[in-house]
């Protein structure tokens, strides 16, 4: 707009200036006129704690996450997005953006320390080393509020606290798991800058949803963004929840594992996930948990005694009320980001750090039968090998493998102004994309050294071309993606995968596997395909010498 240039120079600009303030009301937030236009986005990570893939209900699931299948309505789902295969490391790759094998958590740091091997050893410290920065301390260097309510399972000391890798405010569980309501006396907790005490009592997941929005409530009127890490522990055992979720589910689950395994693959089917020919993985003959196999027998639903279907069925009765109440704390969350006027200029984005766990436990103190206490905070009770085949569903195995049900873990995003989704994403993306995406919103880069130590590339990529329409894939035919977890190994190319599982699983050597084809890796293709073969082989052995990987027999 041109002024008249008869006007003086100081009336033009002060006329430019009012026209100015006037432009700026219009675009204003209705009622917050002290929290003017910002455009930095604001990224909010939410990480459910050992969920199968077929857990949600935009995944095809009986259980009513209604909060989530909204975030995935609005959004997108991506159906082939990989992590590792426990806990940990996939948090030490999701913070890092590189392998976990370089960013200090080649092995679970609680098992590392007892194998001679492992044990001191480059990228096995147990924590986030200083080969890595964490993103949460360079979007702290780059003006944005840093919060983390929940687990942290990447160190236990002080200068490897959230405070030390860039959380402004925090609330953490620095272990692997404890009890949702009374952690024990071994159990640490950080808070902000400190050592603190869980305030017992109080359910997990609504005290972590308690905390993010106190921080929030603390600092919103400032104006500047935030990047908010909500690490639940749920539905990580021991299982337990408020009473009303468990018994929403009451009888749901009479049906029986096999019944459930067989609905939620037609439920995947039916939400678009995986195509019509799947059909389902073969189950091993014992069951197993995240270290090894166990010696009792994978029985089938028809041979328990009814007082065993009871106990089993209330098993995953307490896990859909723990996912149930997940979700209405994230609901919770989402409402406070709307009443704050926050929720529309957010990065959202969820997923589940593995695949299911299948730890057998199911016995409680005081009584030789677990029923009358499941649930509560006296009891210790975890859902066995049987449900976590029906949470995977069309994925081979669950936690602590480097088969499907250990890795491929469901995922959405959703972009900040976003109303409408565009179906199902199956390019293939990984946990390493997550700080190369951030940094790209928050118009950051990743540094080549920081505070004196030169650091590790990055190995993953910014997704957002993808959510962009720029692209349709984000890593190419030539991309090569690694894991390894107690000697179970995997890579992918393409739509190739080899995998490595240990017997009697497997049968202790690499199979070939067409991913596309064949997601359940029913199919050895090697004899088939034995060049494809050879040559995955030979990429493995470079990403073991790559990453620093310990095989005890190689």
């Amino acid at each position: 707009m041109s002024l008249p240039f008869t006007y003086p120079t100081s009336i033009r600009l002060k006329l430019l200036y009012l026209i100015l303030l006037a432009f700026s009301g219009l675009f204003s937030c209705k009622g917050k006129e002290e929290n003017p236009i910002r455009k930095t986005p604001n990224i909010v990570l939410i990480v459910a704690d050992d969920m199968g893939y077929s857990d949600l209900g935009c995944f095809g699931s009986e259980i009513a996450t209604p909060n989530i299948d909204a975030l995935a309505s609005q959004g997108q789902l991506f159906t082939s997005y990989y992590t590792a295969a426990t806990c940990s490391p996939t948090r030490a790759m999701l913070l890092s953006g590189t392998d976990n094998h370089i960013a200090g958590l080649g092995d679970m740091a609680e098992r590392s320390i007892s194998i001679d091997d492992e044990r001191g050893k480059p990228g096995y410290e147990g924590y986030l080393n200083n080969s890595v920065v964490s993103v949460a301390q360079l979007l702290k260097d780059g003006g944005y509020h840093t919060y983390i309510a929940g687990k942290w399972h990447l160190g236990l000391t002080s200068d490897q606290s959230p405070e030390a890798k860039g959380f402004g405010r925090s609330f953490a569980l620095l272990d692997a798991a404890a009890n949702h309501y009374y952690p024990s006396s071994g159990n640490t907790f950080w808070e902000d800058d400190h050592f603190t005490n869980y305030p017992e009592g109080l359910y997990s997941t609504d005290l972590y949803t308690d905390k993010l929005i106190n921080f929030l409530s603390k600092d919103y009127k400032d104006n500047k963004p935030f990047f908010l890490y909500a690490a639940y522990t749920s539905p990580h055992w021991p299982l337990q929840a408020p009473a009303e979720y468990i018994e929403k589910y009451h009888g749901t689950y009479d049906i029986g594992y096999d019944s459930l395994r067989i609905l939620r693959l037609e439920g995947l089917k039916k939400k678009g996930i995986i195509d019509a020919h799947v059909t389902l993985p073969k189950l091993p003959d014992f069951e197993g948990d995240l270290y090894s196999v166990s010696d009792q027998p994978l029985r089938s639903w028809k041979s328990l005694t009814k007082a065993e279907q009871r106990i089993e069925a209330r098993k995953m009765e307490i896990y859909a009320g723990m996912i149930d109440n997940l979700d209405h704390n994230i609901g919770r969350l989402i409402q406070y980001l709307k009443e704050i006027d926050e929720f529309d200029n957010t990065l959202f984005v969820f997923f589940s750090d593995n695949g299911s766990s299948s730890l057998n436990a199911n016995s409680t103190p005081n009584d030789v039968n677990p029923y009358p206490h499941m649930g509560t905070a006296n009891s210790f009770v975890a859902y066995g090998s049987s449900w976590a085949h029906a949470s995977s569903a069309s994925n081979s195995f669950y936690k602590g493998y480097s088969s499907e049900g250990g890795i491929h873990t469901p995922m959405i995003i959703k972009m900040p102004n976003q109303k409408e989704g565009k179906g199902p994403i199956n390019a293939f993306t990984t946990v390493m994309d997550m700080v190369p995406t951030f940094l790209e919103l928050a118009e950051a880069t990743y540094p080549t050294s920081y505070q004196g130590r030169t650091l590790t590339p990055l190995k993953g990529e910014s997704i957002l071309p993808l959510l962009f329409n720029k692209k349709k894939t984000i890593h190419n035919e030539e991309y090569v993606m690694g894991w390894e977890l107690f000697g179970r190994c995997a890579l992918r190319k393409g739509k190739w995968k080899i995998t490595k599982i240990d017997s009697p699983f497997g049968n202790n050597d690499f199979q070939l596997f067409n991913i596309e084809e064949d997601p359940t890796e029913s199919n050895d293709m090697s004899a088939k395909f034995p060049d494809t073969y050879q040559e995955l082989i030979l990429h493995w052995k470079e990403y073991v010498k790559e990453n620093g990987v310990i095989l005890s027999d190689q």
